[in-house]
């Protein structure tokens, strides 16, 4: 499994760790699935469908979950490619943060439900687009590397 660390791990730092796992698939016309959520200053912020894993749920179990809650979208995990970690201080917080995402190619189905978070809304783009407006560096590093696998 590829893994890739992103940020600067500060010494004397205590981080917030937080571990959750996506999925990235392909629609039939290469398109990948996004969720677009407005930020606190206004802009939109995008990201892979997924999220923290929690309590005793596996990797897929977590993206199965927040594939529906986000995007009301059915999904397979499929197979895990790679794992990246973000170290990062987030101002608005003030928190010092360790994000480590386990990176999924997945199968995309259909929409099922209306997603239960309603300031996510689905968003499909290409993967180009996906690189350019992801917000997050270790999502972007693991779409290239799906992409890599099973794009080309």
């Amino acid at each position: 499994m590829l893994e890739k660390i992103f940020g600067f791990k500060k010494a004397d730092t205590t981080y917030k760790d937080r571990t959750g796992a996506y999925g990235i698939g392909f629609s039939a016309d290469g398109k990948i699935p996004i969720v677009r959520v407005p930020r606190y200053h206004g802009d939109n912020g995008y990201f892979l469908l997924g999220g923290g894993i929690e309590g005793h749920e596996t990797p897929a179990d977590c993206i199965i979950r927040e594939s529906l809650e986000e995007a009301g979208l059915s999904v397979i995990p499929k197979e895990l490619v790679c794992k990246g970690e973000y170290y990062q201080f987030i101002e608005r917080t003030k928190i010092d943060f360790h994000s480590i995402g386990y990176f999924y190619y997945m199968e995309i189905g259909t929409i099922v439900s209306v997603p239960t978070e309603p300031d996510h809304t689905l968003v499909w783009l290409t993967y180009d687009e996906a690189k350019e407006k992801l917000f997050l560096p270790h999502q972007i590093w693991a779409v290239e590397q799906v992409y890599r696998l099973y794009r080309r």
